[in-house]
């Protein structure tokens, strides 16, 4: 039986697929002309807030697998988002944290981000809890 739109009915994961290529597209176009790309403002969101962390930290607390994030960390600190150093406890790792730079270009996106947010709230009925 071929199947077609009309006979394959949307599985359990269709809906949040769906969010997430929504969402991602919108963080995107947030990000659009700053110095991070989408994945690399989640990382450095994630860092912001929590102050510092291992690239073991990051990748599991964000699902990023190490070779992703061991990408995505040289350009990061290329660009002077974050910066690497020794870890105190264990000399083989290192930690991360956001530099002055990253702080502020998180600050910028971060209200393009909230200003989205509001805007899609005033556009949502009910109530906005």
């Amino acid at each position: 039986m071929i199947r077609n739109r009309t006979t394959v009915k949307p599985g359990l994961f269709l809906q949040p697929f769906v969010v997430s290529q929504l969402s991602g597209t919108l963080i995107e176009q947030i990000v659009e002309g700053s110095e991070v790309t989408a994945s690399e403002f989640a990382v450095t969101s994630w860092l912001n807030v929590v102050g510092s962390a291992t690239p073991g930290e990051l990748s599991r607390e964000l699902g990023i697998t190490p070779t992703t994030l061991s990408a995505m960390i040289e350009r990061l600190v290329r660009k002077k988002q974050m910066r690497r150093t020794r870890h105190p406890e264990d000399g083989r790792s290192y930690v991360l944290e956001p530099t002055a730079q990253g702080k502020a270009t998180n600050a910028r996106n971060g209200k393009r981000f909230l200003k989205v947010i509001e805007r899609l709230r005033e556009n949502l009925d009910g109530d906005p809890e």
